[in-house]
């Protein structure tokens, strides 16, 4: 059942109404009633040729996939803080200052915070810096004031 009676410009167009409708090539094909090749061949040659309306709508597709990735992600979020009474954020820097703990304490104890932060190694520095707990450069790394606020309310 392979469809010749399409010309060239109502398949571009069928191709480009079935991306925006999230298709796979496959799925245009079958719609259109031609085989896949000759979709793939015609988008070989609409992106060849630059098309805007294929570039527009690969955007397009793009941007429902991100955005249907974030409202999951929200959900996701909501329903944590629900349970918890805290968002992912809040809770993951408590876990990580509680874990830390002793570390900290020390940081928080020494003279020069900067030297005490190099005494650790990389890999918590890293952590530590990635869960907004250590801030700066190599010369001048401290504790931020979230943190240093946080581990005096709790000693």
């Amino acid at each position: 059942m392979i469809n010749d009676a399409i010309s060239p410009e109502e398949r571009r167009l069928l191709i480009l109404k079935g991306i925006n409708q999230d298709h796979s090539s496959i799925e245009i094909a079958a719609e259109m009633g031609v085989g896949k090749w000759i979709i793939l061949s015609d988008l070989r040659a609409m992106k060849y040729n630059k098309d805007p309306e294929l570039k527009q709508a690969y955007f397009d597709k793009e941007t429902r996939s991100n955005a249907d990735k974030q409202s999951q992600t929200n959900l996701r979020d909501e329903r944590f803080q629900h349970m918890t009474g805290k968002t992912f954020q809040e809770k993951n820097f408590e876990n990580m200052i509680n874990y830390y703990k002793t570390e900290l304490l020390v940081i928080c104890k020494s003279k020069d915070e900067c030297t005490a932060i190099t005494g650790l190694s990389k890999d918590i520095r890293k952590t530590l810096k990635h869960n907004e707990i250590l801030t700066g450069r190599k010369g001048n790394n401290q504790l931020t004031a979230k943190a240093r606020e946080y581990l005096l309310l709790r000693n």
